[in-house]
């Protein structure tokens, strides 16, 4: 009976064996490709000044698309950036709202001077809430007058560094030090403003616009403080140092030029 079994059914199981051998090869084939495509999808680390966020993930897109790379991004304060990078972070390009934290790159051997890049340039101005007490500001005295004024952590963003460089150019700091708060970014500064936490916070013009209700009410001329530079450049522990330098040239297209200077960045003159 067994014997007969196997000669009835012979032909039945051969056949869903080769089914079967067929469907296991095509599921290995399927498991194969999805792995190779996974392993070639390249990642690029970006580790960039927060006031950039806009710009930067508007454009990521395109570039994307245009060479098949995952880009990944870390935004905060430049200092701190750098801090990380020094410490071991793995990056593949860092872009910073200043020169003081490339130059700690640079003197700490994580980037090459020669590599470094001006993308763009930013503004200082001052910004107030559109419905506060000094919703018409118009002159920087002003601020001596008020409880609180924001600014973003020297030690922790350039963009403190100008603001308190430009505020004892024109001679109000010494006024207004003590009751100055200090926050980790330009953006968390806005917050404050946005909150009535203070009653004014002087940062980069680009980032005014998402802080809903806070408006800039006065730019502070260019020769109260040091040229607003951003300099980029690609880390030397790169996992894709080719593919850095391809994004950096990308940066520096007509188009992203274009996008940087709809949210209020100035071209590198």
């Amino acid at each position: 009976m067994l014997v007969s079994f196997f000669v009835k059914h012979s032909i039945s199981i051969s056949k869903f064996a080769n089914l079967s051998i067929l469907s296991f090869m095509m599921i290995v084939f399927l498991s194969f490709s999805i792995s190779c495509s996974r392993s070639e999808t390249k990642r690029l680390m970006v580790f960039s000044a927060a006031s950039l966020v806009d710009v930067l993930q508007e454009t990521a897109d395109d570039f994307e698309q245009e060479t098949g790379t995952e880009i990944l991004f870390n935004f905060a304060g430049s200092q701190t950036l750098a801090g990380e990078i020094s410490n071991g972070a793995p990056a593949d390009i860092f872009i910073s709202a200043g020169n003081s934290p490339a130059t700690f790159l640079v003197e700490g051997g994580h980037i090459n001077e020669r590599d470094i890049l001006e993308l763009v340039e930013n503004v200082l101005v001052v910004a107030t809430s559109d419905n506060g007490e000094f919703s018409d500001f118009s002159d920087i005295q002003e601020l001596v007058e008020m409880d609180r004024i924001a600014i973003a952590d020297p030690d922790l963003a350039p963009a403190g560094e100008y603001a308190r460089e430009a505020l004892d150019n024109i001679g109000v700091w010494s006024s207004i030090s003590k009751k100055t708060v200090l926050s980790s970014d330009v953006r968390t500064a806005l917050a404050y403003v946005q909150t009535g936490d203070v009653g004014a916070a002087v940062v980069y013009r680009t980032d005014v616009p998402i802080a809903a209700g806070v408006s800039t009410k006065l730019l502070i001329p260019r020769e109260h403080h040091t040229r607003i530079v951003y300099p980029a450049a690609v880390v030397k522990n790169a996992r894709e140092p080719m593919l850095g330098k391809e994004y950096l040239e990308f940066l520096r297209a007509s188009y992203v030029t274009s996008v940087f200077e709809k949210y209020g960045f100035v071209s590198v003159r």
